[in-house]
């Protein structure tokens, strides 16, 4: 049944527009809008134009946007649908509203009322209102602008239509906040707030939550944007909460149970989808060891059959991204959506985070705004602030020159050698810049205490532990662990303790890691009891198998980070890749996981500082404390580090003392950060 088939596809991939998965909507609109074309399917064309064009706007690409939305125009004209027309103004309004164009805003949004309002398109209706309203705002008229604005809120809440109700609120309070009207600037703040967090609940995947929340930051942003300019030690806790608001909520979900996650297929039907999944899985194996197996003296593949590889790789990551999708949505028998019961947001108690902390450690939470870096300093006494510390582009350029400075060493130091000296001056010059930039104003306040950093944005990237001062390390100096968010590190902290005293060591070796081998046989002795998996017992399955009876979890394989597509970051295990997808699926009970190989710690950061990469995965399989890496590790000084970490670990160190012994140990006898800087320790310390 190609057509039923085409317009359930179509209104899948609207599903996927209001959730802002822009790409796999465009993806799913430029297949259907070649069946309703040959199929003869006007009207259903138009609206798949139309959308597409509307998904090419949250990508930015403002050229096909256009084009596809021209296109819609055509075809609802001919059809004589001036509701389908209107639905085209309305789009172009927010095109416009994206290219900063508020009298054309305006103008489009005006054309658009009329038809929808007869056609009783109310949703539709509502948002061209509040367009029209926001660029009335956006052009200065305040007292036309609120007028406007809140007319479509008494209707939004009439209607029940809370997407548009919330955007008039953050609306109204930056109204009120130009006009000088703070309480009022916070009430309308609040007030979105609290839409957006009941809109997001009863979404039933993390993947669904990320995306939600990428454009509706600007409240919290607001709000905390009002604490700080109030000042006062509560008005800065207040302030620090808002931002813990926006910052890794979906992950904060999960953590706290309000996304389920993968289970066991429950009908015939997702029987057949965990099939496909297998066997998706399969062909995704061989075609990542085809991208990645070595030459070894045969001609090199031409850039016409690596791209096919690449072709085939990313559609069957798109089916599986499709599937797992598909089945995360499904409810169990009985529960629908209208019905499943709403998740509070809990706001992070920092009462409890300052006992957590005890009189030892400090917590600093650094937040960009408008560009410029603040620090929250949490410690059991107070909650303080710093701002003016430096602006986001500073700190991206250093970033960006000591990234260049260990990106040197990725392929061997052999040839090297004679130059490390000199390199290591040259990373100890930007890690010093990194240090005045962003911890040299606030160590006064620290004391002694051991720190705990929450990155923001590009931060993310930034070992502070290997920050120079010019004479120390501050790792020589103090005890560094790192967290996606507070909220995240106390869910963490709050694990239950156990002996670490039964370690699961996995290791894959090749001709790049040949001392994986050493590297497990010199920890296995360190513990009471140990299961080793070497080569090619150190399966996927055999991860699944001895996972949850771990204590102490340790990888020690290739790591891969994918940029392109972050939830396909991976392991390579004996039988395939390891995913952040797959890693969701194990059960962990441990203490401590560590993942011993290459850039297991980069992350992609998605907007409300969303972490997208490995950790995420250990993180929601229930792993307190992960050591990962920042970049590509030294297959030497890695043995080295973890027999001297665990050495430490099982004397009775925590984790965060057993890193820094380990790491100023191997700094001696090799000073280059590369070297023995690469290992971060986030969640409990």
């Amino acid at each position: 049944m190609p057509h039923e088939s085409a317009i359930a596809e179509l209104e899948l991939a609207d599903a996927y527009l209001e959730l802002n998965l822009a790409p796999e909507a465009a993806a799913i609109y430029a297949r259907v809008t070649t069946t309703f074309a040959e199929l003869g399917m006007r009207a259903e064309r138009a609206r798949a134009l139309l959308n597409h064009g509307r998904a090419y706007l949250l990508l930015g690409q403002f050229t096909q946007a256009r084009a596809c939305l021209g296109n819609a125009h055509l075809l609802y004209a001919d059809e004589g649908n001036p509701a389908g027309a209107a639905l085209v103004f309305l789009a172009e309004a927010q095109l416009a509203y994206a290219e900063g164009d508020y009298s054309a805003v305006q103008r489009a949004a005006a054309q658009a009322e009329r038809p929808l309002a007869e056609a009783g398109v109310w949703g539709r209706l509502l948002m061209a209102r509040w367009l029209g309203g926001e660029a009335t705002r956006a052009l200065g008229d305040q007292m036309a602008a609120r007028v406007l604005l809140e007319s479509a809120l008494r209707d939004s809440e009439a209607r029940d239509v809370p997407q548009v109700a919330q955007r008039c609120h953050t609306s109204l309070g930056l109204l009120a906040v130009a006009r000088g009207d703070p309480a009022a600037a916070e009430a309308s703040f609040k007030r979105a707030a609290q839409l957006i967090e009941t809109m997001r609940a009863p979404l039933p995947a993390d993947e669904f939550r990320i995306a939600f929340a990428a454009d509706k930051l600007t409240p919290y942003t607001e709000l905390a944007r009002l604490c700080l300019a109030e000042g006062g030690a509560n008005r800065i806790a207040e302030a620090l909460g808002y931002v813990e608001r926006e910052r890794s909520r979906a992950l904060v979900d999960m953590l706290g149970g309000a996304v389920r996650r993968p289970e066991q297929p429950r009908d015939p039907f997702e029987a057949r989808l965990v099939t496909r999944l297998n066997e998706l899985h399969q062909e995704l194996n061989w075609f990542y060891s085809q991208i990645n197996r070595p030459t070894d003296g045969e001609a090199p593949r031409s850039a016409a059959a690596m791209t096919a590889l690449h072709d085939a790789v990313r559609e069957r990551e798109t089916e599986v991204s499709r599937i797992r999708r598909q089945i995360q949505q499904r409810r169990p028998d009985g529960e629908t959506a209208d019905r499943a019961p709403l998740t509070q947001l809990e706001s992070l108690d920092i009462a409890q985070l300052q006992r957590d902390l005890g009189p030892e450690t400090a917590l600093v939470e650094y937040f960009m705004l408008d560009a410029e870096l603040l620090a929250f300093i949490v410690t059991n006494e107070r909650v303080e602030l710093v701002r003016g510390l430096a602006r986001e582009q500073q700190v991206e350029v250093v970033l960006e020159q000591f990234r260049f400075q260990i990106g040197a060493l990725r392929y061997g130091t052999g040839q090297l050698r004679a130059h490390l000296d000199q390199l290591a001056s040259r990373a100890r010059h930007y890690l010093g810049m990194l240090h005045s930039l962003l911890l040299r104003p606030i160590e006064r306040r620290l004391g002694n205490r051991r720190l705990i950093v929450v990155p923001h944005r590009a931060l993310h990237y930034v070992p502070f532990h290997a920050l120079y001062d010019g004479t120390d390390y501050v790792i020589e100096r103090r005890e560094v662990g790192y967290a996606p968010s507070a909220s995240v590190l106390r869910y963490c902290h709050a694990r239950p303790r156990q002996p670490l005293d039964h370690a699961v060591l996995l290791g894959l070796a090749d001709e790049q890691t040949p001392r994986v081998r050493d590297e497990l046989a010199a920890l296995a002795p360190l513990f009471p009891t140990a299961t080793v998996l070497i080569d090619d017992q150190a399966t996927v399955a055999a991860l699944r198998t001895w996972a949850a009876s771990a204590d102490v979890l340790h990888l020690a394989c290739h790591g891969q980070f994918r940029p392109d597509n972050p939830l396909f970051s991976s392991l390579q295990l004996a039988d395939g890749w390891l995913t952040v997808r797959d890693t969701y699926n194990l059960e962990l009970n441990c203490g401590l996981v560590t993942l011993s190989a290459c850039e297991t710690g980069l992350n992609a950061v998605a907007p409300g500082d969303e972490l997208i990469g490995l950790a995420r995965g250990f993180f929601s399989a229930g792993a307190p404390s992960l050591l990962v890496s920042l970049w590509t590790v030294d297959d030497e000084s890695t043995a080295a580090l973890m027999t001297s970490f665990y050495t430490r670990l099982r004397a009775g160190d925590r984790p965060a003392a057993a890193l820094r012994h380990a790491q100023c140990e191997l700094l001696h006898d090799h000073p280059h950060p590369f070297f023995w800087s690469p290992f971060v320790l986030l969640g409990r310390w």
